[in-house]
């Protein structure tokens, strides 16, 4: 039985920082976490250090014999299920408080690795307007300088 779509509006919050997210994606520091947005959701993405680190994960790291290696297909594919759930829980909790979404989140779970906090920035593009969703350890968050760009 395939799953009913259910949609979760939520309000974008005024202090959401503007950042350069066409700028930082057309240099390859992000890339989109998804495969297809028909426009009714946020786009999602994640630091490239990221990526690398999930197909070390999943792709090419030493193998176990409890977890088979994936295709980058399929890893993009659990990416994509993964952060829908976690925008899903922020905007399902946000909207039930009657409350916008803030700029940032710290979810714990093990999408990265080993269990731990994984940042989520709410973010708005400077350029188009749009709001987007930016997913990743602390470490490889810190690194794309946001709160720098934030205040410049």
């Amino acid at each position: 039985m395939a799953e009913t779509p259910r949609t979760i509006d939520a309000r974008i919050g005024d202090d959401l920082p503007r950042i350069d997210v066409i700028g930082l994606a057309n240099t390859r520091r992000i890339m989109h976490a998804e495969r297809h947005n028909d426009g009714t959701r946020m786009p999602m993405f994640i630091p490239a250090a990221s990526w690398a680190r999930l197909l070390e994960l999943h792709c090419t790291g030493e193998g176990a014999p409890d977890r088979p290696r994936l295709a980058p297909s399929r890893v993009m594919e659990g990416l994509e299920r993964a952060l829908a759930r976690i925008m899903t829980e922020i905007a399902r909790h946000e909207a039930g408080q009657d409350e916008p979404l803030r700029p940032a989140y710290g979810v714990t779970s093990d999408l990265f690795g080993a269990e731990g906090p994984v940042d989520i920035r709410m973010v708005v593009d400077s350029t188009t307007g749009v709001a987007c969703m930016l997913a990743a350890p602390p470490a490889d968050m810190a690194a794309l300088g946001l709160d720098n760009a934030a205040r410049g």
